[in-house]
């Protein structure tokens, strides 16, 4: 495991956020390397200025300002993509392909021990499931219907088997590298959202999923778990699009991260880990409609139907990890 010695890290994000700026000190492949790989959480929507307040960008920082890399420094090679789907990762000149050419650069190119990627992390599923709402998706005619549920399967299969390859890939030209992958959050939870449950089934299913492919001991991957840590505080930590971490869902987002590299439990500043009164609706997800006209409200109802009675439901996560406006 990567130990930092890093600030208290509650402290650190209270003053480190605060006046972040994009580091300036040049970059080089005789440094060693952090690669980012995902959606348009790991691109940082949602956040005020993406590339610094994204939560890979506050990852990054604060390795910067770990005594681990004070001196040698460490590059950030970010390929996520807004609206990235597992097996996009996979097509050729895709994430996957972009990391590992950066990992065999470093490790036939540099100059010297101390060059490699050593972090890769990585978050993937939302989007897969946003799929099913696509034109001519058979769950737009009917989502407990036999074909739906026959999608819902597949679909379910297919991103196992598509996140596995991406971290068997990545374990394969990197075996000394650290990887993480972060679980899925409920965007709607404590928001008094009519979706809240039924987005719920949607992430436990998805992250189980997630967790299975991850759980191969060859592959030595880490979860990062932060549904839990999100948990009510959907009205606190999601952006006004109701989707994405706004700056300070980021910042929790970093703070997993940072303390899963530590081997630490994650410590919430004061003023991110303040308690909401009573749920509130985000003003973009009431109603249900979302900005490309589709009744989100009608195809999640549908969807947990589906799980009801089809029983193999990986369900609707669309709203929470879906493709940037």
């Amino acid at each position: 495991m990567l130990r930092l010695l890093l600030p208290p890290l509650a402290a650190f994000f209270v003053l480190a956020v605060v006046a972040f700026h994009p580091d300036q000190r040049a970059r080089s492949a005789d440094m060693p390397a952090y690669v980012a790989l995902g959606d348009s959480l790991a691109f940082g929507v949602g956040a005020t200025n993406p590339a610094a307040e994204g939560y890979v960008g506050l990852v990054h920082y604060g390795l910067q300002q770990s005594s681990r890399y004070e001196e040698s420094d460490i590059e950030l090679i970010n390929v996520s993509a807004p609206g990235a789907k597992s097996d996009e990762l996979l097509t050729e000149d895709g994430q996957v392909d972009q990391a590992i050419e950066a990992i065999e650069t470093r490790r036939d190119e540099a100059e010297g021990p101390g060059t490699e990627v050593e972090l890769i992390t990585l978050d993937i599923g939302g989007n897969d499931l946003l799929a099913l709402a696509d034109e001519g998706s058979p769950c737009l005619d009917s989502a407990s219907g036999e074909e739906c549920r026959l999608a819902l399967g597949q679909m379910l299969g297919r991103l196992q088997e598509n996140v596995t390859e991406i971290l068997r890939r990545l374990r394969e030209a990197a075996p000394d590298a650290e990887i993480y992958m972060i679980d899925l959050y409920n965007p709607y939870s404590g928001t008094g959202d009519e979706r809240e449950v039924i987005a719920s089934i949607g992430v436990e299913q998805v992250n189980g999923v997630l967790s299975v492919a991850a759980s191969d001991p060859a592959l030595n991957v880490n979860m990062v778990p932060v549904h839990e840590l999100f948990e009510g505080r959907g009205s606190q930590w999601v952006a006004s699009d109701g989707i994405h971490p706004n700056d300070a869902g980021h910042q929790v987002l970093a703070l997993a991260l940072l303390s899963a590299l530590q081997g630490v439990p994650v410590d919430l500043p004061p003023d991110l880990a303040l308690p909401t009164d009573s749920p509130t609706e985000n003003p973009d997800s009431a109603g249900g409609d979302s900005s490309d006209g589709t009744d989100w409200t009608l195809v999640l109802l549908a969807a947990a139907v589906a799980f009801v009675a089809g029983g193999a439901l990986s369900s609707t996560y669309f709203l929470a990890r879906g493709r940037s406006a």
